[in-house]
């Protein structure tokens, strides 16, 4: 049984937009918790011993570009190779507008997909071969799926493409093309990238959704998704976000205790966003207090 890795959209340096700051409130770095992600997606990889990575774009933000995002992911990529973990790495549209990609040294482990056309990564050892094409402006337009090579007999074939599909779950274009044209392939799996939502678009299809949750309406666990891959392929989610994002719907008071009451107690902070009357907002924050590891933004 082959396990791999299906990670995306790190975005490494984004800062989490929309956190909650008043008396009471969990002390969240807005900041850190990128590179807290990072580091327990790392620990995972790591300690789970997985037998590759498949890596679907925009490791980088393109707001940052300084040196702690740059040494994260060099150190990152190094540890997995240390650790004997092939990546295989798929640059994004957030990637192809930052210049770290340019600066950062990779180790002989890590094969990168180059961006004027689709190429394959062959892992012999596992069986599997990766069909990839990197992202190369920031605003793609070409159907880059149309020129993927064909599968590959008697391996599995994966393909990886940062691409925002038919466009209804992103809010930018990238890379258009649709789930059909990837099934024509006849892959064994797509891993796909761009889309913050963890989601299965077909059986065959997925995205993983993005390591932290960087916005408001990034609702819910975020993590990766593991394969195993045999004589077909389960995909499980993994969640390691160290802030989880949630909406808090209530139309009274007794319906915020209500749901505080019934959520167990959370492993990590959880922000709940205010969907109600705006004067429930500080009876909410009021209530928050008596159950630690809650914010109400």
């Amino acid at each position: 049984m082959i396990r791999l890795a299906h990670v995306a959209d790190v975005h490494l340096g984004a800062r989490l937009s929309g956190l909650p700051d008043y008396p009471g409130c969990p002390d969240i770095d807005a900041t850190q918790a990128a590179y807290d992600a990072f580091d327990a997606l790392l620990t995972r990889l790591i300690d789970g011993r997985y037998d590759a990575v498949l890596l679907a774009g925009d490791l980088f933000d393109r707001h940052e570009t300084g040196p702690r995002a740059l040494a994260a992911a060099r150190s990152a990529l190094t540890a997995l190779h240390d650790a004997g973990i092939p990546v295989a790495l798929g640059w994004g549209n957030h990637d192809a507008e930052s210049p770290l990609p340019a600066r950062l040294r990779l180790p002989p482990s890590c094969w990168v997909a180059p961006d004027e056309a689709p190429a394959s990564c062959s892992w012999p050892d596992l069986g599997t071969v990766v069909h990839a094409q990197s992202i190369s402006a920031a605003n793609q337009s070409r159907d880059l799926a149309v020129n993927y090579p064909a599968s590959q007999p008697d391996s599995i074939n994966i393909g990886m493409l940062h691409t925002s599909l038919t466009g209804e779950h992103s809010r930018r274009p990238c890379a258009p093309t649709t789930s059909q044209a990837l099934v024509d392939h006849g892959y064994d799996y797509w891993a796909l990238g761009h889309v913050h939502h963890r989601m299965r678009v077909r059986d065959t299809i997925a995205y993983p959704g993005s390591t932290h949750p960087a916005r408001p309406r990034e609702l819910g666990p975020r993590g990766f998704l593991e394969l195993r891959c045999g004589d077909t392929i389960t995909v499980t989610a993994i969640d390691t976000a160290p802030v989880v994002r949630e909406l808090l719907t209530a139309d009274t008071e007794a319906d915020i205790e209500q749901r505080f009451a019934a959520y167990a107690a959370p492993e990590h902070p959880v922000v709940w966003t205010l969907a109600g009357p705006a004067e429930l907002l500080g009876p909410a924050r009021e209530i928050a207090r008596s159950y630690p590891g809650f914010a109400v933004a």
